[in-house]
């Protein structure tokens, strides 16, 4: 069991263009993390660094030259980092992948499916061949792509990029299927819940289509609904229906994006009961309906047009004005000063350095810290006036972003009255205000 936060990472291989198929990044990590759930795949690279990783509650050594894969709703914690880490991150859409693979010239008609070795052995420690073939492949991602947090404009880049990235990718799939037949790895299970979990995800995520109870899961795990959903809550934070709808939205995003499907039948393919729930669902977790998602990702406008100079600083003023709106989305802003969700997010991240949405909780948290401390209004109260429609939903945001809840933030963070700086009860040096 965790008593961290689980926090589910985004849908998409890049937060700036959700159409991109793949994206690059160089990553450094020099303390324990809190549980991640990653509804997207990626592999990690590991250049320097030891520490222990938890992947679906098993524990794996990483040094240099590891490599591990990380398939849709695995849950990982990096802990005891015993010398700094820096690895090269490659997240990528399996699902686009996996059809690319099907569709393939297969003149043997070998059945193709390379995530499903990686499944089980989703940790490779690479000799200096093995890390050397791979790192080509890694290597050529980052000069085609460029580094996602260094804002790469996607607009530019080259012809039939998407299938290049794409034949990198399974150059990478292809690799580490033959390296691990020669490799096998022993696994401890620190946690047989979390690994239960992952099971249970991974089953939800793959059999959308049928009806999916609490009674069905146990018929097929073997264990009480009861304690499924206690799996659920107490190893990643999340009831049965809010996992549930978190796994069938994020499935949506591509059926929106990569296809002209009715809203009937996707609703259909990813488990709803009809176009309407699925809807409903769609609009409250994503601030928009899944027709005006469809309409602003799809646009294939020129990324950082001249319109952007303009509208650039009013953009920034509406959000700052209205953060604490709990009606405010990266939708209704970007239909407001007409411009494409990833034209608005260039934007944010060219501005300060985060997407709409990182923007908008990190503004809010800001403002709950400071109520935390010159006020004594409740949790829920707070949760409530900076914009949140549940206290969970602001739990979770504020410990991601402040890497304790607003409970603990309460208790160690006090305010000093005279010299208007926050001072931490359990470190010396002093927070200042304008620096939360």
């Amino acid at each position: 069991m965790t008593n961290d936060i689980t926090t589910i990472q985004d849908k998409f291989a890049s937060a700036l263009d959700r159409r991109q198929v793949c994206s690059f990044d160089v990553e450094f990590v020099d303390n324990q993390t809190s549980p991640l759930i990653h509804s997207a795949a990626r592999f990690l690279y590991f250049l320097e660094g030891v520490c222990t990783f938890s992947l679906n509650g098993i524990d794996y050594e990483i040094i240099p030259n590891t490599l591990v894969s990380i398939m849709p709703w695995d849950i990982t914690v990096i802990k005891d980092v015993k010398e700094p880490l820096t690895f090269q991150k490659v997240v990528y859409n399996s699902d686009f992948i996996n059809g690319y693979l099907r569709t393939i010239y297969n003149p043997k008609n070998i059945v193709i499916n390379l995530h499903e070795t990686i499944k089980e052995n989703p940790v490779l420690y690479c000799n200096d061949d093995m890390a050397e073939r791979i790192q080509t492949f890694i290597t050529h991602l980052q000069v085609e792509l460029g580094d996602d947090s260094l804002n790469p404009d996607y607009a530019k880049l080259p012809e039939l990029s998407d299938a290049y990235v794409t034949s990198m990718i399974v150059g990478i799939l292809v690799l580490f299927n033959r390296f691990c037949q020669k490799s096998k790895q022993i696994k401890e299970v620190e946690n047989n819940e979390l690994e239960i979990t992952n099971q249970i995800l991974r089953y939800i995520n793959t059999h959308l289509q049928s009806k999916i109870t609490l009674d069905k899961l146990s018929k097929i795990f073997y264990i009480s609904e009861s304690t499924i959903a206690k799996y659920l809550q107490e190893n990643i934070g999340y009831s049965f229906t809010e996992m549930l709808n978190e796994i069938r939205i994020s499935k949506s995003f591509d059926l929106l994006l990569y296809s002209d499907l009715s809203l009937n039948i996707i609703a259909q393919l990813v488990g709803f009961t009809d176009a309407s729930h699925f809807i409903k669902a769609f609009t409250t977790k994503v601030g928009c309906t899944p027709n005006e998602y469809r309409k602003n990702y799809q646009s294939d406008e020129e990324v950082l047009k001249k319109k952007e100079n303009e509208v650039i600083y009013k953009v920034l003023n509406f959000i700052n004005e209205h953060y604490l709106n709990d009606k405010i989305s990266g939708s209704m802003v970007s239909r407001k000063f007409g411009i494409t969700m990833m034209e608005l997010n260039h934007i944010m991240v060219f501005q300060v350095e985060k997407t709409f949405d990182e923007y908008v909780d990190w503004l809010r948290v800001s403002r709950a810290s400071e109520l935390l401390i010159t006020t004594e209004l409740a949790i829920t109260d707070i949760a409530i006036e900076v914009g949140y429609n549940t206290t969970k939903t602001f739990t979770r945001t504020f410990t991601n972003i402040r890497k304790m809840t607003p409970g603990a933030f309460r208790k160690t963070v006090n305010l000093q009255k005279n010299n208007g700086e926050i001072v931490s009860t359990k470190k010396e040096k002093p927070i200042h205000l304008e620096n939360l």
